[in-house]
């Protein structure tokens, strides 16, 4: 409104229907409560006793009211505080349409059909307003009231009969019509609080929502607990981002200038957060980008209420935002104090411990290289670039030509290395891989945002277990796939890419050769496979392997066995979380389910390659490459993964790797990788960083 985009920049003609609630009437349904003038309140998809800021005087509000109703799927904070409890279907159960867009329709299909005596909210509700147009008697009575709903507005929407339009909306999985645009917005106004200025206090602390935890709805669901923030690296809790010039001995601020002064390592140092009073003890992680000043700290941890995933994991931060004049929920707090160092945290879970390639600080009046493990320590004297070693190639789009000629010269410097080897792999690649298939990946380090879809959907279809908290604070993560977060450029307001990387199903394999079994060994289609009932657990190949993306499995996570310590129970005594009938549903039963002692690692999904395979054999024709998609492909939102077969000379793949800005990880070392990166190029107004 101030900037005057309305009918210029911004086009109400699909405005979003999403994100619609409003902080301001949440706060007047509770002075209403206190006021005891509700009669009955009903919750779906809310938990507000957890996620409000003033959720204790929700809670007290909420016992004047005299029917409170949930449909929530299972028990959280504000369902235990409800008289009745109606349980929805799951998602994946159940029939709905949605209008995310204006003119955007979609429908959602369930997958299977009801696992527990559950009833669909929007049938509860139907049934309760005594809708004549729903029969709750019939076998389906949603999906039936659904189609009949369907059926009115398949006219309207141009089509001749509702089976029609149903059918089409059902297999294209969205019908976009036609909506008339507006310019206004319908009278959107900018209140007093709407816009915040920054407090000007000496100390300001944020609260943010993570990708993976959201405001706490996911907080049962141990693959995204597990799942590292993508930012922080940090599992299993939430934890206190602090800049890189944080003086851990003083517990407070200095705001040095660039790197200016050596720093503690800061990794795992306990320190308490006070603030209302309360006091919470908190492990730090220093961050690059991180304001002097402030610090931040994660949203939706903490849950009381919940599965046993979830329960206590990290701590609940809600109650130290603010609620302003207008009502608005405000995620700051300022005047908060921050103590020195407490202790150190022994199970701190991280994943990653290297975070700087290339950034760089003022030291002692000259411009140096951040060290690459001591966070925000300079290393005096250091000799040499840190992308000598081929592991990320970036730089910005007017540089570009330094870029291309610098990955030349390495790529030329690395096809000598295989004259002097024990395995000419010149000699047999080509007899050897120009039959067939030859399967590879290209990742581009552009479209890369780190989102960590693949690596949960690597979880998911490859029967990856979670380990806790304690196994991946021992460096015991069994996650085939890891996206590294490396930060480059100036120290005070890094660039930062994203690098997943898994197996790297290399042609000339340093691991198969330590092998004394012969547990891994590499196929005609250049997989380097795993044998599970061969390995013995002897670790060498983990040892050889120069990207260390091969995992032991340390405990029989997916059956209980005699370990003690395996057990998920804070107390002991429940069986381990993947012995439960219902856990044990994700499963994947096209893949093996490992035992204890074995090494696994990525397989480029080769569960699909052989169902791709099959089916041709089945239509009668050749296995296409595109025919198959790996998990991560499949799940990765910005199409930074593409899987294929190297042989098809005319394929995506094959016309992706031939970019001159294309190179193979740690290419020195003549591994000969199947998996290709995408060089990084900032495309940016330079002008702005000076």
């Amino acid at each position: 409104d101030i900037l005057g985009s309305y009918g210029s920049t911004m086009d109400f003609g699909a405005v979003s229907y999403q994100r619609q609630g409003i902080d301001a009437e949440v706060q007047g349904l509770v002075a209403e409560m206190a006021a005891g003038s509700v009669d009955a309140v009903m919750f779906y998809n809310a938990n507000p006793a957890f996620d409000l800021p003033n959720s204790k005087a929700f809670s007290t509000a909420l016992a004047k009211v005299g029917t409170k109703v949930s449909f929530a799927l299972s028990m959280d904070e504000t369902t235990s505080l409800c008289d009745y409890v109606l349980p929805n279907h799951h998602n994946l159960e159940a029939w709905g349409d949605v209008e995310a867009k204006r003119g955007h329709y979609s429908l959602i299909q369930p997958t299977i059909a009801p696992l527990f005596n559950t009833r669909q909210a929007e049938c509860s509700l139907l049934m309760l307003a005594k809708s004549p147009n729903f029969n709750a008697k019939a076998d389906r009575p949603y999906y039936d009231f659904l189609k009949q709903s369907w059926n009115g507005m398949a006219s309207a929407a141009g089509f001749s009969s509702g089976r029609q339009f149903w059918d089409e909306a059902l297999s294209n999985g969205v019908y976009s019509g036609t909506s008339a645009s507006s310019a206004t917005g319908g009278g959107v106004s900018v209140g007093s609080g709407a816009i915040t200025k920054p407090s000007g206090a000496a100390f300001e602390l944020s609260f943010f929502e993570t990708v993976n935890m959201g405001n706490g709805q996911y907080a049962n669901n141990p693959w995204l607990i597990e799942m590292p923030d993508p930012v922080m690296r940090t599992v299993w809790g939430n934890y206190l981002s602090v800049p890189i010039t944080w003086n851990e001995s003083k517990g407070r601020f200095d705001g040095f200038n660039g790197v200016g002064k050596k720093v503690v390592k800061g990794i795992a140092d306990d320190l308490t957060v006070t603030y209302k009073g309360e006091g919470q003890t908190y492990s730090t992680v220093p961050q690059f980008g991180q304001m002097d000043g402030t610090a931040s700290i994660g949203l939706g941890y903490g849950r009381s209420v919940v599965g046993k995933a979830g329960r206590d994991v990290g701590k609940n931060v809600y109650p130290w935002c603010s609620i302003d004049a207008d009502g608005n929920t405000q995620y700051f707090a300022a005047g908060a104090e921050v103590s020195t160092i407490v202790g150190e945290n022994k199970e701190f879970g991280s994943v990653q411990y290297h975070h700087t390639y290339g950034v760089t600080g003022t030291y002692k009046g000259k411009e140096v290289n951040v060290d690459e493990v001591d966070i925000g320590a300079v290393v005096d004297g250091y000799q040499g670039s840190l992308t000598d070693r081929t592991v990320v190639f970036r730089d910005s789009l007017s540089n570009i030509d330094n870029l291309l000629a610098t990955m030349k010269k390495k790529g030329d410097s690395a096809k000598h290395l295989n004259d002097a080897t024990l395995y000419p792999f010149e000699e047999y690649s080509a007899e050897l891989y120009s039959q067939g298939h030859h399967w590879g990946m290209h990742i581009d380090l552009n479209s890369c945002t780190g989102c960590s879809a693949c690596t949960v959907a690597c979880m998911a279809e490859n029967n990856v277990p979670v380990v806790g908290n304690k196994e991946v604070s021992r460096h015991h993560e069994m996650t085939w796939l890891r996206i590294d977060r490396y930060y480059y450029g100036e120290a005070e307001n890094p660039n930062v890419v994203f690098q997943p990387v898994m197996c790297q199903h290399c042609d000339n394999a340093p691991c198969e050769n330590v092998c004394p079994v012969n547990a891994t060994n590499h196929s005609s289609e250049g997989l380097n496979q795993m044998a599970y009932n061969r390995c013995v657990g002897t670790r060498y190949c983990a040892n050889n392997c120069p990207y260390k993306v091969r995992r032991f499995n340390w405990l029989d996570y997916t059956s209980a066995d005699l370990f003690g310590g395996n057990q998920n129970d804070i107390n002991n005594e429940d069986p381990a979380y993947y012995t439960d009938n219902i856990v044990r549903m994700v499963l994947n039963p096209d893949v093996t389910v490992r035992s204890r002692g074995v090494i696994e690692k990525c397989s480029f999904c080769t569960q699909r390659l052989q169902q791709g395979k099959l089916t041709a054999k089945a239509e009668g024709r050749r296995l296409r490459d595109y025919d198959v998609k790996t998990a991560c492909q499949t799940a990765c939102p910005t199409g930074a993964i593409t899987f294929g077969d190297r042989n098809n000379k005319k394929g995506e793949l094959n016309s992706k790797i031939k970019s001159p800005l294309v190179y193979r990880m740690l290419d020195e070392v003549n591994t000969q990788s199947s998996v290709f990166y995408q060089a990084r190029v900032n495309n940016k107004d330079e002008k702005l960083d000076a």
